[in-house]
């Protein structure tokens, strides 16, 4: 059956869009439409939705409004649940730590999660560098008495750090003294199944972790190590995070949809000529999953995990066009669960680089002649080239919003982390699941030594170059959004009047 439009391919690209603009109203109207009426309305539009049945335009316009509605309502619910109005004085409470501490000369400072209250309250802690307080890990519980406060931004600073907590889910931050707590054993009940569960995942990661402190390995190399394959990054220094940013391959030290495709692309490796049964693909998807969990979910990887999942779906029913709806389909899931991730940058990137990849990779891919894709190791240059293109034409311009940098290098930088981030990838799950074959381990130590080393010098080096980025860019939301409408809008320019030349050849 043939479509009257493209867009109606990806039919849950429009829901989206309708979700986020929702969202958007949500937040705009924040203390003065409450939760009750954005549901009311809701009920209203629903219900108004199927009484209309006959009418398809029509019903077709109140989903489209309902999902606005659903959008707002899920904003306001989401606002309402971490504005917490914290007492003047100092209480006591439980609290579980839910991050790696990052130990500094003075204080330590680390993610907590309040639990003997009547819900969850996660927390931004700073404690004083006591000797107990450097042995702390993901785990632990404290009792400690300090005074809460309202996430509020740093003075002076352009950064709206408030807006960055509540994104993330901090209803709070507090200093404790070092004879305001002590390590206790805590009741986690308070806590769901899923935040116990990944509560458990963090810990096995640093015990996973540890395997790396084991290697003869420099500790920038270490650090560089474990963000790329366990998302952290507490050990990594300002000067490497910023030779990292300044060449354009900060992506690969977030755990993103390159990683978990590269671990994708190696089980199926594993099971080549049974990857079509059902039982193999839920087996790899579980296994995608138990992996995104131990990392932390972050959000660039549960993206990319709700795309593979459906991914490998929809191969199984031999069916096309998954790639766009399997994006459509994870914001979706997203933002349902936590609508503020629209405004958190991580997500943003991650969803817009995506997006230009699935859009905008087989127009540039086509610019070169036919020719090209005979010849194989062409054929790779030119194709890893246009994903880094494509993906760099999505994310420079929220680059420069948020960071005011463009990072010239960015191709030459996708060059060397790309082919290391697939060897080291594919070495760190080859060493973690061969700890018993000690000969093994140190071979693959070695390599991944070397290789990590080998990239963090090629990086620093391309960052040291002159030109190497465009910094002091200032822009503001107005011209970010005019420059996607004006490439979507070339976009569809181009596609038309290719459409008109191909017609024009065929009437003659």
């Amino acid at each position: 059956m043939k479509t009257n439009s493209r867009i109606q391919l990806f039919p849950v690209l429009r829901l989206v869009v309708f979700l986020v603009i929702g969202i958007v109203i949500g937040d705009a109207l924040y203390g003065v439409v409450s939760v009750h009426v954005w549901f009311a309305a809701f009920v209203c539009a629903t219900v108004s939705a199927l009484l209309v049945e006959r009418f398809c335009m029509l019903q077709s316009a109140l989903i489209f409004v309902c999902f606005v509605l659903i959008g707002a309502c899920l904003t306001v619910n989401k606002l309402d649940t971490v504005t917490v109005g914290w007492p003047a004085e100092k209480i006591e409470y439980d609290a579980v730590i839910v991050s790696p501490p990052q130990v500094s000369a003075k204080i330590v400072k680390c993610d907590m999660v309040i639990v003997d209250k009547e819900r969850p309250y996660k927390v931004k802690a700073s404690i004083y560098n006591a000797n107990d307080a450097r042995n702390l890990k993901v785990g632990d519980g404290l009792h400690a008495c300090s005074l809460l406060n309202e996430p509020r931004n740093f003075p002076g600073s352009d950064f709206d750090y408030r807006s960055y907590l509540l994104n993330h889910g901090f209803v709070g931050t507090t200093f404790i003294y070092a004879d305001e707590w002590y390590v206790a054993a805590v009741d986690l009940t308070t806590l769901s199944v899923l935040e116990r569960a990944k509560l458990s995942a963090l810990a096995y990661r640093d015990k996973l972790l540890e395997r790396f402190k084991l290697m003869d390995i420099d500790r920038q190399d270490y650090a560089v190590l474990a963000a790329m394959t366990f998302g952290e990054r507490v050990t990594m220094s300002e000067e490497m995070t910023d030779d990292y940013s300044v060449s354009g391959a900060l992506h690969v030290l977030s755990l993103s949809g390159m990683h978990l495709g590269i671990i994708y692309a190696m089980l199926l490796l594993l099971f080549m000529k049974r990857r079509r049964l059902v039982l193999v693909q839920v087996l790899i998807i579980i296994a995608i999953w138990s992996y995104v969990v131990i990392v932390g979910l972050p959000v660039s990887a549960v993206r990319s995990a709700i795309m593979l999942t459906v991914y490998s779906f929809v191969c199984l029913l031999n069916r096309n066009n998954v790639s766009l709806n399997a994006l459509s389909v994870s914001a979706v899931i997203i933002l349902i669960d936590n609508p503020l991730c629209l405004y958190d940058v991580g997500f943003q990137m991650s969803f817009v680089s995506v997006l230009f990849i699935i859009v905008f990779y087989k127009p540039i891919y086509n610019i070169l002649p036919q020719q090209v894709s005979n010849l194989p190791l062409l054929n790779f240059i030119w194709s890893m080239s246009v994903i880094s293109i494509a993906a760099q034409l999505g994310v420079a311009p929220l680059v420069a919003f948020y960071f005011g940098r463009f990072s010239c290098y960015f191709l030459l930088s996708n060059f060397i982390v790309v082919p290391a981030s697939t060897i080291i990838l594919y070495g760190v799950v080859i060493l973690l699941c061969t700890g018993w074959w000690h000969w093994c381990q140190d071979i693959l130590s070695s390599v991944l030594a070397t290789t990590v080393r080998l990239m963090n010098e090629g990086v620093s080096y391309i960052a040291s170059l002159p030109g190497s980025s465009i910094d002091g860019i200032r822009i503001n939301i107005v011209q970010v959004f005019m420059f996607y409408v004006f490439v979507f809008a070339l976009y569809v320019f181009m596609n038309y009047a290719r459409k008109m030349l191909w017609v024009n050849k065929i009437k003659t």
